[in-house]
């Protein structure tokens, strides 16, 4: 599947507005970010291949309640729910994308399936944040700033590097695709 930029970018554009004072978390590396302990693969009961990342979603706050799970950040504290809610069988696509001013990101389209579930969360937990955990690392949670109904999601990244490398870990994909090009 290849995912273009003249695709996706009308998408992006609302999305963009959509999540536009989104914060996202930092980068967390070497540390079990998921609140699952227990390790499972996914909770849909799909198989992966043995090679592909587990890439899953949850909802996520800054304040502790009950049932969430504490995962510790660089910055402060994020407090998960314990199952996810969406996972890579709700996605169609995945990309490394830049915009006109140099700034990285990371595309992701959802099958009509993930496209319902994405709303349906959103819209019941605006101000909440939806946290996109790979191989049990937490990569990024942007603040749901509205519901999000039109089945795709964008989230800033450091580097084109970062953006290409998490694109193919969403992709079940062992190498990254190259870097993406600027419009």
């Amino acid at each position: 599947m290849q995912l273009t930029l003249r695709k996706l970018a009308p998408a992006l554009v609302v999305m963009t507005l959509a999540l536009a004072g989104c914060k996202t978390a930092p980068i967390k590396s070497g540390a079990a970010a998921t609140p699952d302990a227990a390790g499972q693969q996914q909770s849909s009961g799909q198989q992966q291949p043995a090679t592909a990342s587990v890439v899953e979603f949850y909802v996520a706050q800054t304040q502790a309640a009950p049932g969430l799970v504490e995962v510790s950040l660089p910055d402060g504290k994020l407090y998960m729910q314990q199952q996810p809610v969406l996972t890579r069988a709700d996605l169609t696509e995945a990309a490394a994308l830049v915009d006109r001013q140099g700034a990285n990101f990371v595309g992701l389209r959802f099958s009509e399936a993930g496209t319902r579930k994405l709303t349906e969360i959103s819209t019941q937990n605006v101000g909440n944040m939806l946290a996109l955990v790979i191989d049990r690392e937490l990569i990024a949670a942007p603040r749901i700033g509205e519901p999000l109904n039109r089945g795709v999601l964008a989230f800033g990244v450091p580097s084109a590097q970062a953006a290409s490398d998490i694109a193919a870990k969403i992709r079940g994909e062992s190498a990254p695709a190259p870097a993406p090009a600027k419009p």
